[in-house]
């Protein structure tokens, strides 16, 4: 079997389209240095997942947008509800085995192969566990409404696992140009189905159809992307090899899901399924604008960080190097956000949503939190501590079970402002936690975002004060609003290139991009 480092490079130079035969040959160990070639694999990719995360995000947005006005609360809510137990299943299903391709220093058609029949596999399983299990589960916590919605979304899961390994091997090349092209398909076919299921009086099951539109549509684009025909290489060796890690990774992610799911089922069984899609709702908002600006850093860092786990020097340089990045747009969006939600919400979504706007504005709070704790876990995945990752994460799904549970008898404004309170007292956990596996340290985070928060706090200073003499001066509420919001970014533009090299670095080396593309 010839070296399988030349066919890696003629995967990458035609964008990992080589037939299954190359797929067959083995690999070299990688270089585990942040050099010249891995810096720009991560630039393109995080450029191409800008480009999914913003398309994504606006074609979601328009939908949410029309769903939430055509929907009740309580239909959304009656979906969430289903969709907290459909997540867990695709976890089981899918979830951890995939993540041994980006990882695996050496590439071989068994573990792919191993790979696909055990998602497809455990896939079906699942969907007939979920079948059976879902009217019991759902009467368990009082939300019979939800049991139909899951049994259908079970059948979801073996849709989903047929694409998951050939998008995992794309990515593996750094193929994110791929993944923005099914990000956009899936999200435009998933969100128009579900837009005119909506308008034909479906109800929660417009959401349903919009799941299956989007898979479907996903796995289509992912065979098409990477041409790898599943063959007979299933090896129980292989699956011996990789199962831990996997099962790691399965149940830290399901741990981490739960934080999350767990406050839908709380407050579906402590108040009731309107209670969930009000709070889902402010969340998902607060969550646009935070996946818009950390995604595309994040997502790319698992096959970054996996190629550095063995020099712990340059995985720091590109921790922060990610996070600097990813702070100068994270933090001002959401601390702006957080300002406006109370008038931006219930104007966009109509005024049965007005407490999903006060509750946006408390969640915006949780930008630090979240922004520093979306980075953890693909370093921890990265580096293999799946242990480290469970133990992290089933400390958080007891914090926000037992304070979710202690806050909702007085009402969501407290739920969601113990939850704040809450994200704050975990992070040191899992800043000692990234220090131990990586060395990456306190310190090396906070002077990453120091600066960004500085400039965004002088952006709500200015912008705050601003939004109130507006409000009243106009009858269509979107207008202060729009104002506020070139406003704020002139403003935060202005602040953060005074006080921070690294933004006039980034505007420098721009200007120099558009110049030179100019002149051809």
């Amino acid at each position: 079997m010839n070296d399988f480092r030349k066919s890696q490079q003629v995967l990458q130079k035609k964008e990992a389209r080589a037939d299954v035969a190359k797929l067959a040959e083995p690999q070299d160990d990688e270089p585990s240095v942040y050099n010249a070639d891995l810096r720009k694999k991560t630039r393109w990719s995080i450029l191409w997942t800008v480009v999914r995360i913003g398309t994504d995000q606006v074609f979601s947005f328009i939908v949410f947008v029309i769903l939430a006005r055509l929907l009740s609360p309580s239909e959304i809510g009656t979906f969430a509800l289903a969709l907290a137990f459909a997540e867990v299943g695709r976890v089981i299903a899918i979830g951890g085995m995939v993540q041994n391709i980006p990882r695996a220093k050496k590439l071989t058609p068994g573990l792919a192969d191993t790979v696909f029949w055990t998602n497809l596999a455990m896939s079906f399983v699942v969907a007939l566990v979920v079948l059976v299990a879902a009217p019991l589960i759902m009467d368990l916590i009082d939300q019979p409404n939800s049991a139909a919605p899951l049994q259908a979304l079970g059948f979801v899961l073996p849709i989903a696992a047929l694409g998951a390994t050939h998008m995992s091997l794309r990515l593996r090349e750094f193929g994110h140009k791929s993944l923005a092209i099914r990000s956009i398909l899936g999200g435009t076919l998933g969100g128009a189905a579900a837009i005119a299921a909506a308008f034909a009086g479906w109800g929660v099951w417009s959401l349903v159809l919009q799941r299956f539109v989007t898979e479907g549509s996903n796995a289509l684009t992912a065979w098409l992307s990477y041409k790898y025909v599943p063959g007979r290489n299933f090896s129980k060796e292989e699956l011996r090899k990789i199962w831990s890690f996997g099962f790691h990774i399965a149940t830290t992610q399901i741990i981490g899901m739960l934080p999350r799911r767990a406050m839908d089922l709380t407050l579906g069984t402590l108040i009731n399924a309107a209670a969930v899609g009000i709070n889902r709702t402010s969340f998902r908002t607060a969550e646009l604008v935070m996946q818009g600006t950390i995604s595309p850093f994040t997502t790319v860092a698992v096959q970054t960080m996996s190629r550095l786990q063995d020099n712990s020097a340059e995985l720091v340089k590109a921790y922060r190097w990610m996070l600097t990045r990813s702070a100068m747009l994270t933090i001002p969006a959401l601390f702006g956000f957080g300002v406006l939600a109370p008038d931006a919400v219930p104007a966009i979504y109509g005024e049965k949503w007005h407490e999903a706007g006060q509750i946006a504005q408390i969640f915006s709070l949780m930008a630090i939190p979240y922004l520093l704790s979306s980075f953890t876990s693909p370093i921890l995945m990265a580096l293999g501590r799946g242990s480290a990752l469970q133990t992290l994460s089933l400390g958080n799904v007891i914090a926000t079970v037992f304070f979710a549970a202690i806050s909702a008898p007085f009402g969501l404004v407290m739920v969601a402002s113990v939850s704040v309170v809450r994200s704050y007292c975990t992070l040191p956990f899992q800043m000692w936690f990234l220090k131990r596996a990586s060395g990456i340290t306190p310190r090396d985070a906070l002077s990453a975002i120091a600066k960004p928060l500085c400039a965004s706090v002088i952006m709500c200073a200015c912008v705050w004060p601003l939004m109130e003499v507006l409000r009243p001066l106009f009858t269509i509420r979107l207008v202060p609003v729009f104002i506020c919001v070139a406003a704020g970014m002139v403003v935060y533009a202005g602040v953060i290139y005074t006080i921070s090299p690294e933004a006039r670095k980034l505007v420098s080396q721009q200007w120099k991009r558009i110049c030179g593309i100019l002149k051809r």
